[in-house]
Parts: structure tokens; sequence; C-alpha cells
């Protein structure tokens, strides 16, 4: 059974619209960040609300409200007499299995994640933010939800050519990323790929597929995977929760040799020079 999804608003975020959020909000986010990159590991003692009132600038009231927000969610516990700790229930950037579920392997899918598909359909068209206007053709479309552990945290919006979209196995687009089976079944070389990131906000539809708040921060992705004809073979715009996105990417560094001395200019070739002057005269006082 299909269901219709409205996909969040693309606006970006800016730094104007969040000062209209309350000061309290964008400080608990700012702890909630302290606690997910282990500034405060789990079960250490937070500053007290002096200390964090003139580190940010702030009043009390402002720190007891941005900390009464964590401790509703469960980041923080408060123990009278001995202060206010980090919950052994979070871990360190949203633990190292996230890594693994994002953007940081495409293909890959692990064990503690599922996948819903929400809607398929055949001779879609691309969407206006995702056409290139080169080549068109028939797509199949197919909407998406990724779980990990339970909790969603990824909306999908993918389109592959009918072509390689025949040529998967029945259904296996429920259990495999679609980025997966176009590599191993659609037999089309890729020429070449582009991907844009923004970030945005959870509509209210988005939102109640999410379990996420009204507005909070999404991370955008639009991927494209170009054929030698420039066409557009896979393409997909992917919504990923701000508060589950972890970013990992590790590969070997190209090294650039340095520019020839002559190609410098005279400035920097003098500018060298003197360097190399003044070091000498330094070797031979201490000499």
């Amino acid at each position: 059974m299909s269901e219709n999804v409205a996909w969040p608003t693309r606006g970006l975020a800016t730094g104007s619209e969040n000062d209209h959020i309350a000061l309290y909000v964008r400080l608990s986010r700012v702890f909630r960040q302290r606690i997910l990159s282990s500034e405060w590991p789990r079960a250490s003692q937070l500053p007290t609300v002096v200390e964090l009132c003139k580190e940010h600038g702030v009043a009390a009231i402002t720190v007891r409200q941005a900390l009464k927000l964590l401790a509703e969610d469960g980041w923080i516990v408060a123990t009278r007499g001995k202060g206010t700790f980090v919950t052994d229930a979070r871990d360190s950037v949203h633990e190292h299995s996230l890594r693994n579920v994002n953007v940081s392997d495409p293909l890959a899918i692990g064990p503690a994640q599922r996948i819903k598909i929400l809607k398929r359909e055949r001779g879609a068209s691309l969407p206006p933010d995702l056409s290139t206007g080169v080549g068109q053709e028939p797509y199949a479309h197919i909407k998406k939800l990724h779980f990990h552990q339970g909790t969603p945290f990824s909306l999908a919006d993918v389109y592959v050519t009918e072509m390689a979209a025949d040529r998967f196995p029945s259904g296996a687009e429920r259990t495999t990323k679609i980025s997966r089976l176009f590599r191993e079944f659609a037999n089309i070389p890729i020429e070449h790929e582009r991907q844009i990131f923004t970030v945005t906000y959870a509509d209210q539809r988005a939102a109640a597929l999410l379990k996420y708040s009204l507005g909070g921060v999404l991370v955008c992705m639009r991927s494209w995977w170009f054929d030698a004809n420039g066409k557009v073979v896979f393409a997909g715009t992917f919504y990923y929760r701000g508060d589950m996105f972890v970013l990992e990417r590790t590969g070997p560094h190209q090294a650039m040799p340095l520019l020839p001395l002559v190609d410098r200019g005279p400035e920097v070739v003098a500018k060298l020079a003197r360097a190399r002057k003044r070091k000498a005269a330094g070797n031979a006082r201490s000499i």
C-alpha cells in the first residue's frame, strides 16, 4: 500500500532565523553537542550553574531551563547534594554504529537498520530540484524511511532509470540500499557523480514520520549519478535527522607538489630569501 509523503521545505537555515529561537533552547543544543562529542563524557559531572552562566554570559534561569530540556530528554540527571551528571545511556557521537548508516557508507546497511517502503511508482520524471535537463527518461521512483535501532532517522526520495530498476531482484529495495542494487545489478557504468548538502527544517509530515520535533534541523543531501552521455541514471533527495547525522570520510590524500620557485612571483621569492637569510644568521650566532 502506497503512502503519499510531503517532503520537508527546502529553505536554508540562517543565523537570523536561529536568533528567533528561545535562548535557552539554543543553549540546550550547545550542551547536547558537548555530550555527543564526549566533551562531557557519560557519567561525568556537569559544571555548576554559576560556572555555565559565567561561561555563556546568560542568566541562571536560562541555564536552568536549558538543563531542564536535557533532563526531560534523558541526557542528564540531577542528584540532590551531588550535582548534575550525564546519563549512562548516552554514548559518544551517537554511538559508533551511526557512522555506518548515514552517507559515510552509501552502500552498506547494518544489522540495526531496517527500511520501510512508503511509495513505489514507474514512469516518473525527475523533480525540478533533481532535473538537469539532459536526456530525461522514465524513472522508477521509490520513497522510503530508514530506521536505526527502531528509530526513524532518514527519509529518502530516490529515482533510478526503469532499465536499471527492472534488473533489481524483486523486493530487494526493502532490505538493501538502492545505491548497492544499482551497482550490483544495473549494469550501467557510472561516469561521474555529484552531491549537494544543505540544512533545512522538518515540516509537520516529516516530523511525524521521523518522530522528530516540528522545525527540527534536517541535513538534506541531493545526489546524482551520471552515465557517459551525461544522463542521470540515479538521483535522490535524502533527509537525515540532525540529531542522528554523522558523516565520516576517509581515504588517501593526494600529495600536491610545491610550485617551482620561479612560479611563485618575485615578492614571494624575496620573502623566502629573507627568511633563509635570517635563519642562517641565527645558526651562525648559535655557533
